[in-house]
């Protein structure tokens, strides 16, 4: 725990960490002013006829017969979020030279990088908690002078908050993949740029040649555990358990390659 409590407080101390909370907030403040701005010009049934509704209707948070609404627009920046602060807490340190200066304080390397990858998974999941609340708390305002809170009932607000935990988790589970993939390239870029050049491209290609294995890739299934429900618009069934095991196995499949790399390679000094 000591060695958890220590990594958690040096991957806060990063200014490119901090940098990133900070966009995050200035976001949701955007968000929020233009959630005001755009309501107080409208009327309630105006709102609702808008495709995807407005944030100034409270139950347009998140819809759970449909598995979507506005919290959906904060669940793919928090992942990129989570994605960049995962690579640059573990590619800094290989660019910064300190891992040998780490290592001579905890010369354990498995301990110190399970250490390394739960506190990415904490700080992923609290912090990302902590921008989807400021996020939906800056349509507050456009709700209560403009908007409306009815059909806001007990079943709304708890499926909205296990909406919130879920896209918390998978931000975690990013930022812990992102670190495997620094930490075996002992570089921030490549964990970035493989993950995004995987999503975009390969998995691309994968579709148009090969549809029937589009279940199997990394879009698909998070897509299904975000919105926990099956995709449309597919030819095929993943509901979101399989989706979710999914996700744990390649995540598991990573870790382990990156804690190889770093338990088995000699380290020296700054790549």
């Amino acid at each position: 725990m000591r060695t958890l409590r220590t990594e958690m407080r040096r991957a806060l101390h990063r200014r490119a960490i901090r940098v990133l909370i900070a966009v995050g907030l200035i976001g949701c403040l955007v968000a929020g002013v233009i959630a005001y701005l755009t309501s107080a010009t409208m009327t309630i049934a105006e709102m609702r006829l808008e495709e995807g509704g407005h944030p100034a209707i409270l139950t347009d948070w998140w819809d759970a017969d449909r598995h979507d609404g506005y919290l959906s627009v904060a669940m793919l920046f928090l992942l990129l979020g989570a994605l960049f602060g995962g690579a640059t807490y573990a590619g800094g340190e290989w660019k910064a030279g300190t891992v040998t200066t780490v290592l001579t304080w905890e010369p354990r390397r498995l301990r110190l990088h399970a250490a390394r990858s739960a506190s990415a998974f904490v700080l992923a999941l609290v912090v990302g908690t902590a921008i989807q609340v400021a996020f939906l708390a800056s349509f507050l305002p456009a709700v209560l002078a403009h908007g409306t809170t009815d059909g806001a009932d007990g079943s709304f607000w708890f499926d909205l908050a296990v909406a919130v935990v879920r896209t918390s988790a998978l931000a975690g589970a990013a930022a812990v993949l992102a670190v495997a993939l620094a930490t075996a390239a002992r570089n921030t870029a490549f964990a970035v740029i493989a993950v995004l050049a995987w999503l975009i491209a390969v998995e691309n290609v994968v579709r148009g040649l090969l549809p029937s294995a589009s279940r199997w890739l990394w879009a698909e299934n998070i897509g299904t555990v975000m919105t926990w429900s099956q995709l449309d618009g597919v030819e095929f069934d993943r509901g979101p358990g399989t989706a979710g095991a999914t996700l744990v196995t390649y995540l598991a499949a990573t870790v382990v390659a990156g804690t190889l790399s770093f338990t088995r390679r000699d380290i020296t000094g700054p790549s």
